[in-house]
């Protein structure tokens, strides 16, 4: 069985992801935009992928691999074979790592922003 490479998939996502996920502010966005962008690239693969499966990608912020891909998505014929027979398992991997990273940060920078918003105790 030959393996196939969707590297080039990754280098034409990354960059803009990571900017992107740099920017947002709530943790809710940080989910939508990593949801978005597996879409996007997985719609490179299979020209079943649309828009319309996009609340099939969920993010696991406290579990690895950090991401989870659902039915009807995991059905279509060439998604699950690139899972199988690809590098896009390590791929998906490591946007998701991306996105829990930056979700943990806001998660964590909101935590403490609450913290300083309280009055003093008197």
């Amino acid at each position: 069985m030959t393996m196939y490479s969707y590297v080039h998939l990754e280098r034409e996502f990354t960059k803009p992801y990571r900017s992107e996920l740099n920017k947002v502010k709530r943790s809710e966005e940080v989910e939508r935009i990593f949801s978005r962008t597996v879409i996007n690239l997985l719609s490179k693969i299979s020209n079943d992928v649309n828009d319309s499966l996009e609340e099939y990608v969920k993010l696991t912020p406290n579990s690895s691999p950090f991401y989870k891909l659902e039915n009807p998505l995991m059905q279509i014929k060439e998604v699950s074979s690139a899972i199988s027979n690809s590098d896009l398992p390590a791929i998906l991997s490591r946007l998701a790592e991306d996105a829990k990273n930056r979700y943990i940060h806001l998660i964590n920078d909101d935590d403490r922003s609450e913290t300083f918003k309280k009055s003093p105790a008197r």
